[in-house]
């Protein structure tokens, strides 16, 4: 045990004390709720690439706010990041496709690794790592099922349960004949889509910004995620009709990327922007955004 020389406060230095006492009060608070999670590794399971292996692992459901699982990056308290898991969902997950829950935990080490937010991006590198693991095939297994039991059922970040099928089972390179039926009579569907359908791409016109995520709403439906951060820029959605539509930018995050090293820093968050746009039935639509000051503005234009 470390020892520290007896400090004596005087009088003079009791806000000092008291402010010292407060932190101390709320650190406490904050990490008393938490505990380690302790995971049981069978022989030849996946590991954690070493830059990530003194990345704590917890178990919180108030901080997943009882999902599976969320990723903090680096912090002052978490100078390596933090995972927090909510044992209760991981149970519930792995009743239904029995070790499933396993892939999430994949999943939140992919946000620390590649440092991003974008849900599709975790799912791609957790499905990467795992697809290199020959006792790993069983979790790719289980959780594709899983997304498939979710089917049509939309999040904005991530997609239908059949997005995160798909993105699986294609980043994994597991054979199409190993697919379960309605995944390949959705992977079908999809490819009907880009054929027919409209895509939404972006472009971000500012000199502080070159990148940016954000939540894509037409006619206030929410539509998924679009996002030239770590993805494409591009978003398939069906056709729209002719006419005026509402298209709406919300939860937008702003990025300055170096085009040499890749790295990323955050310029602004969590704004929105909305545009009307009069579509003729092309296929193909730009959505522009300009970030000037601390103003974002959008518009939209057939191409």
């Amino acid at each position: 045990m470390n020892r520290f020389p007896e400090t004596r406060i005087r009088p003079r230095h009791s806000a000092t004390s008291e402010f010292l006492q407060l932190l101390i009060s709320w650190t406490l608070r904050f990490l008393l709720p938490t505990s380690m999670c302790v995971a049981q590794r069978a022989p030849g399971q996946w590991v954690p690439p070493a830059a990530l292996r003194d990345v704590p692992v917890l178990a919180n459901c108030q901080m997943t706010k009882h999902g599976v699982g969320v990723s903090l990056q680096p912090t002052l308290f978490y100078p390596h990041g933090a995972i927090f898991l909510c044992p209760e969902r991981e149970r519930e997950i792995d009743r239904r496709r029995p070790g499933a829950s396993r892939f999430f935990l994949v999943h939140e080490y992919g946000h620390l690794a590649m440092r991003t937010r974008e849900e599709a991006v975790a799912d791609e590198w957790a499905a990467k790592q795992l697809a290199g693991v020959p006792v790993e095939q069983g979790t790719l297994r289980a959780v594709l099922l899983f997304f498939v039991d979710e089917g049509t059922l939309f999040d904005p970040l991530y997609g239908t349960g059949f997005d995160r099928a798909l993105r699986v089972a294609r980043t994994a390179d597991i054979p199409e004949s190993n697919w379960p039926p309605p995944l390949v009579a959705f992977a079908k569907a999809q490819e009907g889509l880009r054929t027919h359908g409209t895509s939404l791409i972006l472009r971000v016109k500012s000199g502080d910004a070159n990148a940016a995520q954000m939540v894509i709403c037409v006619d206030r439906k929410p539509i998924g995620v679009l996002s030239n951060v770590d993805g494409k820029g591009r978003l398939e959605l069906p056709m729209l009709v002719p006419g005026p539509h509402l298209i709406q930018a919300l939860q937008v995050w702003l990025y300055q990327t170096e085009s040499s090293s890749g790295e990323k820093s955050e310029v602004a968050r969590k704004l929105q922007a909305e545009c009307e746009f009069v579509s003729t039935g092309k296929h193909t639509i730009v959505i522009e955004l300009r970030f000037s000051g601390d103003t974002l503005s959008m518009r939209a234009d057939e191409f």
